[in-house]
């Protein structure tokens, strides 16, 4: 059973934890992860680390590429809805510092299920 370092921190999932941990530190090898999530607490293995891994890049190879679907084209944001100019260039540096945009896709949904 996994345990939450923080008992004021919501529950979060090993699967979660471990997406984040990959995204945290890509160039570090599954082991390496364990021993780092190990140490604050997690019971993962290196083994777990990767088959998440694996399975988080055959999504990215299964998910389509703009060169064979069509563009869609983006929602017009409503007054409250809108997004600055500055949000945008932040959130693709974002992108690009997480090796881009299904990665920092990646990031959101599991920050969000770590906030929920």
């Amino acid at each position: 059973m996994a345990k939450n370092p923080s008992t004021t921190e919501p529950k979060k999932s090993k699967t979660a934890v471990i997406i984040a941990a990959l995204q945290a530190h890509p160039d570090k090898m599954p082991k390496e992860l364990a021993e780092l999530l190990q140490a604050e607490g997690w019971d993962i293995n290196a083994q777990r680390i990767s088959t998440i891994k694996s399975k988080l890049k055959a999504e990215q190879k299964m998910s389509p590429t703009a060169s064979t679907v069509a563009p869609k084209k983006a929602p017009t944001p409503k007054a409250d809805d809108a997004i600055s100019f500055d949000s945008l260039k932040k959130a693709k540096q974002m992108a690009e510092q997480l090796g881009g945009i299904q990665q920092a896709k990646a990031a959101i949904a599991a920050l969000a299920e770590l906030v929920d």
